[in-house]
């Protein structure tokens, strides 16, 4: 993938040079967090080596909540400057592809952030940390990404390479489509009164359009034919 050169998004807060332990006040709200992505990691490694699982607890509850953080300053290596750059690239040409395909749905395309952090940091949905994967919390429309996720694609997983980072990008820009769209609290309703198994096949069902939004940069896929048909069409 070419992408040096290539525009960086300005929705990249880097907080990489911070570390300690985030904590929340008022007691959390009743936040669920994302248990993480190995899910997603599955998926990805479905389009890199045939692979494939979900991450069936990826849903979240409430409304944001303010957060506090102590940190201390930690070096940055020109590896990781490299990634995050990378990451930044790949976050604009979401917003180049989407922007244009909700205009022509006549809406606007309110731009998700994307935080890159070590190790913990403070989230709209509670403490995000790097044993959870990159997630996307849909109470402050924000993609969080420990960097060393892609180390951990490439060292244990096998899914080095671009394509599969630039994939789990796409595929959390694709939950905030979703939300976007409605889709998510929608879902989100619906698992309140299912049962486990129910439930667990609604989140099969997000992953999977997740999936099919970050497949490629022309993808529609609208609420409707979503629940009836359980696929994506193509522009």
């Amino acid at each position: 993938m070419r992408w040096q050169g290539r525009r960086e998004s300005d929705n990249v807060e880097d907080r990489r040079g911070q570390s300690g332990s985030p904590f929340g006040g008022g007691g959390g709200g009743g936040f669920r967090l994302p248990s993480g992505k190995g899910g997603i990691v599955l998926l990805i490694i479905v389009l890199v080596a045939g692979y494939y699982g979900v991450d069936l607890t990826g849903m979240l509850t409430g409304e944001p909540m303010p957060q506090q953080q102590t940190s201390t300053q930690r070096s940055i290596s020109p590896k990781d400057d490299e990634a995050a750059k990378f990451t930044s690239v790949i976050l604009a040409t979401t917003e180049d592809t989407w922007g244009p395909i909700f205009e022509k749905m006549g809406r606007q395309y309110p731009q998700p952030k994307l935080v890159l952090y070590r190790g913990a940091t403070r989230t709209g949905c509670g403490t995000g940390q790097s044993v959870m994967g990159p997630f996307y919390c849909p109470a402050d429309s924000t993609v969080y990404i420990d960097l060393s996720f892609y180390d951990e694609m490439k060292n244990k997983l096998g899914a080095d390479g671009d394509f599969a980072q630039g994939y789990v990008i796409a595929h959390e820009v694709g939950h905030h489509v979703q939300k976007l769209l409605g889709i998510e609290p929608k879902v989100r309703q619906q698992q309140q009164h299912a049962t486990q198994a129910e439930a667990n096949r609604l989140s099969v069902k997000m992953e999977l359009q997740a999936d099919c939004f970050a497949a490629s940069g022309v993808i529609i896929c609208s609420s409707r034919i979503f629940w009836k048909l359980a696929i994506c069409r193509r522009r």
